[in-house]
């Protein structure tokens, strides 16, 4: 596909988005964006941030997860907050 095609399909894509997926996308855009700019932030981490981090990423290499929605949902449970509005 040449890149003139790839502008197309993603401009038509975004137009048949509803309001909370062009959300969604423009923040993963401007994440995308940003991690292409700021690739030395890791370097400005503290060591134990780096090491907190580094233990996240090898619990989710080992498959040691849960679903986002559980842990929102336990959350929720325990400090008492209702599920409206979020």
């Amino acid at each position: 596909m040449k890149a003139a095609e790839l502008r197309s399909d993603l401009l038509h894509k975004i137009e048949e988005l509803n309001f909370n997926q062009l959300k969604d996308i423009y923040g993963l855009f401007q994440n995308y964006l940003n991690s292409k700019e700021s690739v030395e932030d890791w370097d400005e981490l503290t060591l134990p941030q780096q090491k907190k981090i580094k233990a996240g990423i090898e619990q989710d290499n080992a498959g040691n997860t849960k679903p986002v929605a559980e842990v929102i949902s336990r959350l929720r449970q325990k400090y008492g907050l209702s599920s409206k509005g979020a």
